[in-house]
């Protein structure tokens, strides 16, 4: 006897019909989610490691579901990314002009139509921007714009989300910003841990994740000296998730996040040495690497502080070069997964490279840890200044 074609499964025909409907339902919806950072570090930024989240519903201010235990993976929404204290992004093709910016920032300006350069002047302190490069020299330190300054009927102009989210946090900072945020506690981020060293410099033995803890708990010491509240993401050799780093910041109601690393390139290793100091890129912007960003649209909860960001990042980037004296790489933003997911302002600081012999053999001793802890603590404490400044203007 022939065995039947089909046997039947005993679940009415109905039933089935609804539980096909629903698997390509949900296939289709995982289609139509926005697409995952790319997990590998190229130099010389950071892994994304974590998929983008739609905005939370409200800014830091309002109250916040503490974080669970294990592992935060928030998962991507489709939500719409509700306004900010800082008002909405605009869009990315929008430009401003040199003679409306000198206006608003109150600002002198010169104009060098041989270098195609424009020179803002606040308080003795110089903004130089030029025509058709993304690099800017804001008060002596390096800049990266989200896209080219251009000329346009007849004067220099700036994207107007540069101009909102980058030059008028360094000039006027708070203007134009919600109220200034607190500053009470601060979350240190040791970059990597156990089974993640980190760059490494083999010849020296120099690890990125030794070296992140050590400078972590020195800079530690020094803010709690000055009376904030420290709490780092890890206090030993232990792995801990990309995700997880900023969800202690939830948990503790952080009003800063300092996520620290020392970074390494694949070529020119004895020309490239020096500091860079990321923020979060803003939304409808590429990062400053050029590569390809699927998340230029996507509003994370990171953006709620674009302008605050700015300001500690400026700030902490600043005072890294003043007492260092190392080569400027740039303050610079970029998605990684930190920063996306940080709901307080937040930097990710690159403090050498260790793809460099010099620059890891001094990282490697704890007197330049030191000075680096220094530096950073210098800059928390002229980003409080800032602070302070715009509470006093409101």
């Amino acid at each position: 006897m022939k065995p039947p074609a089909h046997r039947p499964s005993g679940v009415p025909p109905g039933l089935r019909r609804a539980v096909r409907r629903l698997l390509l339902a949900v296939g289709l919806a995982a289609a139509s989610l926005p697409a995952q950072e790319n997990a590998g570090r190229s130099t010389p930024t950071r892994p994304g490691g974590a998929p983008p989240v739609a905005a939370p519903t409200a800014p830091k201010a309002a109250p916040k579901a503490v974080a669970p235990a294990g592992p935060a993976k928030p998962a991507p929404r489709a939500a719409a990314a509700p306004k900010s204290g800082e008002g909405k992004i605009p869009a990315a093709g929008a430009y401003v002009g040199a003679r409306e910016i000198s206006r608003v920032l109150k600002a002198a300006s010169t104009w060098d139509a041989g270098k195609k350069q424009l020179t803002l002047t606040v308080a003795n302190r110089r903004f130089v921007l030029e025509a058709e490069t993304r690099e800017a020299e804001f008060d002596g330190v390096r800049v990266f714009l989200g896209a080219p300054a251009e000329i346009r009927q007849g004067e220099l102009a700036i994207s107007k989300i540069d101009y909102l989210r980058l030059l008028t946090p360094a000039v006027r900072p708070g203007q134009g910003a919600g109220k200034p945020p607190g500053l009470k506690t601060i979350v240190i981020d040791p970059g990597h841990g156990g089974r993640d060293t980190g760059k490494v410099n083999a010849r020296l033995r120099v690890l990125e994740k030794e070296m992140t803890l050590d400078t972590a708990r020195r800079l530690k010491v020094l803010l709690e000296a000055k009376g904030y509240r420290v709490v780092l993401t890890r206090d030993d050799d232990r792995y801990v998730e990309l995700t997880d780093r900023p969800a202690v910041a939830d948990r503790v109601d952080a009003d800063l996040f300092l996520s620290l690393h020392f970074n390494a390139v694949e070529a020119d290793v004895e020309r490239v040495t020096g500091v860079e100091v990321y923020t979060m890129t803003p939304q409808h912007q590429l990062s400053a690497n050029r590569q390809p960003d699927d998340q230029v649209a996507v509003h994370n909860p990171g953006n709620f502080n674009d302008h605050w960001n700015a300001v500690l990042g400026f700030a902490v980037h600043r005072d890294l070069l003043a007492a260092l004296k190392v080569p400027d790489r740039g303050l610079k933003r970029s998605r990684f997964a930190v920063l996306r997911l940080a709901r307080c302002p937040a930097v990710l600081i690159e403090a050498g490279f260790l793809s460099n012999d010099a620059e890891a053999a001094r990282v490697a001793t704890q007197g330049y840890r030191q000075q680096i802890a220094v530096a950073i603590a210098a800059g928390v404490r002229s980003y409080g200044a800032a602070l302070a400044q715009a509470r006093a203007n409101r």
